[in-house]
């Protein structure tokens, strides 16, 4: 949103922002009427998704003149003013049109009110749709990171085709998105089964920002009056979402509470319960019920909103834990229930990933501790070239791992494996059909339920005063201090990606990687750390329920004989039939 010459102009990101969170608008609007200064969000991470957005419409652009493709570049010049720069981008637009370029890059529409930069404008030979030129027209292909299309994709297409429709005279039949990935697979979409929608929505927002012939806008505020900052996921990428945060914590607003749904919000408003503070004092159960929210989940959120209560302002957070009621046993393989006995050779594993390196994402580092504190880094080296990070390398570091795991259960046939949410087994079992090795490893360990998710003993054993239930919100409340500066997962990826390209960062390759690897170090001894204190909290559930809390049961992972023998044969045939497929996906 922006104005030029005096006018405000909307472009596509506008449009897919306002379906995504209509205070979002609220807030441009009062930026672009001097109202406040649009912030600037400083997020290494989301440079590097642009980084690599720009690196896979070139690799794109590459493919298309490989092709044989006369390409027509619209240049976009920094020194010119920027209302000249647009019209003058738009004019060279047409031009290329006009006579008749394979391939447009960076196509500019302008019509005065919308604004739009295409990434590329194929020419199709067609008598069928001509253009206003001659038996071809246009259509547009835009590139994107992620690997499947998403409605934000389409809807900004759409926006490039009704200007481009303006333009040549027809409406193209389809669209393209290029999606990232090794496989750059090219999704082509039936323009008619969008536009109508795209029309829709175009209108709801054209309502929003200038109204009607019968009904004016809102005037635009800040703080804006009529919308709220509910949290969404464009959150993630917005500009604005800082002094959304804060508007939020200093509103006590009702999505501080771990784990409320925004269903569960929007049923509580309606009851004129906004805070955190009123939800805990709230009266359970609701009469009459609350619409969309069942009795347990609200009762689940009221005890979370209540703790969280009672926890504010004391030196560490406080936990309850979950009793069984009076008179019931303890549930089997539930909460503390799922922990099995501790043994010698117990590992906690934490992997390190990258999805937006090696077109299709990487596992560029497994982590591996033992009880005794010896922490072992495997890295996705490749094995030719060590110091490079390849698809190579990350089988061969997750060859590598498996194979340790095995030898450790072989050793200590009672040992298990822990980790903090679902993401490391879906990682093993990505990694083995990726790279279609140590099938046989990765079904022994979940068969034989060597995996054991802390996250779920937590979630199902207690409560705490916490607003999120991540492993590192919960190292205060068992005591874990970390040694390394880095804040999350995603500071971890863009050390990372400066390794990657080093000309990114001004300290040496090895600091970088030492600094991961600590990082590393600190979750898997905080995994370590949470286990053992979760294993004094079986001894207060005992001790508090008169009870044992029972301890799962030992299960072979080993296959049946028949289906051993079987997998066998077919493992020989895949070897002979794969033996010369690249590891590397984008070689194949």
């Amino acid at each position: 949103m922006q104005l030029i010459d005096g006018q405000p102009v909307f472009s596509a990101t506008d449009l897919v922002g306002y379906l995504a969170c209509e205070h979002l608008t609220a807030l441009e609007r009062a930026a672009l009427a001097g109202l406040v200064k649009r912030p600037v969000r400083a997020d290494p991470e989301l440079d590097v998704i642009r980084e690599r957005g720009f690196q896979h419409e070139a690799r794109y652009l590459a493919d298309l003149t490989a092709d044989g493709r006369a390409v027509v570049e619209i240049a976009r010049k920094d020194d010119e003013e920027r209302g000249e720069r647009i019209r003058r981008q738009a004019d060279e637009t047409i031009a290329a049109m006009t006579s008749g370029a394979d391939v447009i890059f960076q196509a500019t529409f302008f019509d005065g009110r919308w604004l739009g930069y295409a990434d590329f404008l194929l020419r199709v030979e067609s008598a069928e749709r001509p253009s206003v030129w001659g038996p071809y027209h246009y259509e547009v292909a835009d590139t994107k990171l992620a690997r499947h299309v998403k409605a934000g994709a389409v809807l900004q297409i759409c926006s490039y085709i009704e200007q481009l429709t303006r333009i040549q005279g027809v409406q193209p039949e389809q669209m393209r998105v290029v999606l990232g990935g090794s496989a750059r697979e090219e999704a082509v979409l039936r323009v008619d089964d969008y536009m109508a929608y795209y029309r829709a929505a175009k209108r709801r927002f054209t309502e929003a920002v200038l109204g009607t012939d019968a009904v004016p806008p809102p005037a635009p505020a800040y703080p804006p009056a009529v919308t709220y900052p509910e949290p969404v996921d464009h959150c993630d990428v917005c500009r604005w979402a800082e002094l959304c945060v804060k508007r939020r914590r200093d509103d006590d607003h009702l999505s501080l509470v771990a784990g409320i749904s925004g269903r569960q919000r929007k049923a509580l408003i309606g009851r004129e319960i906004d805070t955190v503070v009123q939800l805990a004092a709230a009266p359970i159960p609701f009469d009459p019920p609350l619409d969309g929210a069942s009795a347990t989940s609200m009762e689940r959120v009221h005890e979370q909103a209540r703790i969280q209560v009672e926890g504010r302002g004391l030196p560490k957070p406080i936990y309850e834990l979950f009793l069984p009621a009076e008179g019931e046993p303890i549930e089997p393989e539930r909460g503390l229930a799922i922990l099995p006995e501790p043994d010698d050779g117990d590992l906690f594993l934490d992997l390190e990933g990258d999805p937006y390196a090696l077109d299709d994402g990487v596992d560029y580092l497994f982590g591996v501790l033992d009880v005794r504190d010896e922490f072992t880094a495997i890295w996705s080296f490749d094995p030719d070239t060590p110091a490079d990070v390849t698809a190579a390398g990350e089988k061969a570091g997750f060859e590598r791992l498996m194979d340790l795991l095995i030898d450790r259960l072989e050793r200590y046939p009672n040992m298990h494996v822990y980790h903090y949410a679902p993401y490391e087994p879906s990682a093993l079992k990505r990694l083995m059909g990726r790279h279609a090795t140590r099938e046989d490893e990765v079904d022994r360990l979940l068969r034989g339920g060597v995996m054991i998710d802390l996250y779920r003993a937590v979630r199902q054993g207690l409560r705490a005063s916490v607003e999120s239930y991540s492993i590192k919100r919960l190292e205060p409340l068992y005591g874990f201090v970390r040694d390394v500066p880095l804040k999350d997962a995603g500071s971890s990826i863009v050390a990372f990606e400066q390794w990657l390209e080093l000309g990114r960062g001004d300290r040496p390759a090895s600091t970088i990687l030492d600094d991961i690897a600590a990082y590393n170090r600190d979750d898997v001894r905080s995994t370590l750390v949470l286990r053992d204190w979760l294993e004094t909290l079986r001894l207060e559930l005992a001790d508090r329920t008169s009870q044992a809390v029972p301890r799962p049961a030992l299960v072979s992972g080993e296959a049946p004989v028949e289906t051993a023998a079987s997998d066998a044969r077919v493992q020989e045939l895949a070897e002979i039939l794969t033996a010369e497929v690249p590891d590397d996906p984008a070689a194949r």
